[in-house]
């Protein structure tokens, strides 16, 4: 095989193959023994904005969050409202200032997420389907 066809077949290669490593679907988790088996994109906005404290049995619900530099946290704000995180953090700034609202707590990892979902029985979180595990129960699919 020349040079030249070896470049041919490499170039064509790459074309075939998909632009960056594909990402899996980030979706809403809840502690697997809290009794909720799905929740509405409306109910997940309202849980992770702070306009719900309660899950629709009743249970307290315990919202955590990745940090800033985690990119699932991104991905999940871009999903679910459309807004760049530069928002989302403007919104906690001003429920913060006038006292309203605390943020939910800001994890660094996805297994972080997991074990905060898993040790409370209104545990709410969100991770990469891939992490998604027996520990929690996934109840809403966030769609690209």
């Amino acid at each position: 095989m020349s040079r030249r066809d070896l470049l041919l077949a490499l170039v064509v290669l790459a074309w075939l193959l998909p632009a960056g490593a594909p990402q899996a679907e980030l979706v809403v988790v809840v502690n697997a023994r809290s009794g909720v088996s799905a929740m509405t994109r409306g109910e997940v906005v309202n849980l992770f904005f702070g306009r719900s404290r309660q899950l629709f049995n009743g249970i307290e619900a315990q919202v955590a969050d990745l940090q800033d530099a985690h990119p699932d946290r991104e991905r999940f704000y871009r999903a679910l409202v459309g807004k760049e995180l530069a928002d989302v953090n403007a919104y906690w700034s001003r429920q913060l200032f006038t006292g309203r609202l605390q943020p939910p707590p800001q994890l660094k990892t996805s297994e972080e997420m997991l074990r905060w979902v898993t040790e409370r029985p209104g545990g709410v979180g969100y991770v990469d389907l891939r992490h998604a595990d027996a520990r929690v129960r996934v109840v809403y699919e966030l769609k690209p």
